[in-house]
């Protein structure tokens, strides 16, 4: 009888602890800037946060070099003769709002609050300047970031995969992808310490 009493008493323990780890998870309602300058929101687990907490360090670290690849590819390129190339406004991704939530119900729930704001003023300015027209020198600039953006973004992937992503170095640790498909790594790791 002792031995099923004990068997009965740690599966109370077990389940006990399970729901209160489940509980315990922590959601974030997380605003990011783009390279491109693109605002992003989303909600996401602890555990995503700090992935991509670790994944925006490490792509701060080697932009500069991926910029400067593709520029030099740019400039190499015949097709692209008098176009100046607009790595330079590319910007390092940040995160610039994140909130806790002790549900995720709750960040979904500001997430929906957050998008509801942003269509209202998407439609004020849309209505504001109806009368006004981007033009097509906007267009163009565009385009040409668009451009960059496609050339920088593969380098920027690779030189992360190169410093640590599938190869296993310093930075490595499988299973977490950066937006290219490029894998992250031990830097997840002393983010969460």
């Amino acid at each position: 009888m002792s031995v099923n009493k004990w068997m009965l008493g740690m599966v109370a323990f077990v389940a006990t602890s399970l729901t209160v780890q489940a509980a315990s998870e922590e959601f974030y309602f997380v605003k990011t800037k783009g390279l491109d300058k693109q605002i992003e929101v989303k909600t996401m687990s602890a555990t995503e946060y700090k992935a991509l907490e670790a994944v925006i360090k490490l792509e701060q670290k080697y932009l500069p070099a991926a910029v400067a690849e593709a520029a030099k590819e740019w400039r190499a390129d015949e097709l692209n003769k008098g176009t100046p190339f607009l790595g330079n406004r590319l910007t390092p991704r940040t995160i610039l709002t994140s909130m806790k939530y002790s549900t995720s119900e709750k960040a979904e729930e500001a997430l929906s609050k957050y998008e509801e704001l942003q269509s209202k003023k998407e439609e004020r300015e849309f209505k504001k300047n109806k009368t006004k027209g981007k033009g097509k020198d906007k267009d163009n600039k565009d385009a040409d970031l668009q451009a960059a953006l496609d050339l920088v973004q593969p380098k920027l992937d690779a030189l992360i995969a190169k410093a640590g992503g599938a190869g296993g170095g310093k930075d490595a640790a499988p299973g977490l992808e950066v937006p290219g498909g490029a894998k992250v790594g031990a830097a997840v790791e002393k983010v969460g310490k």
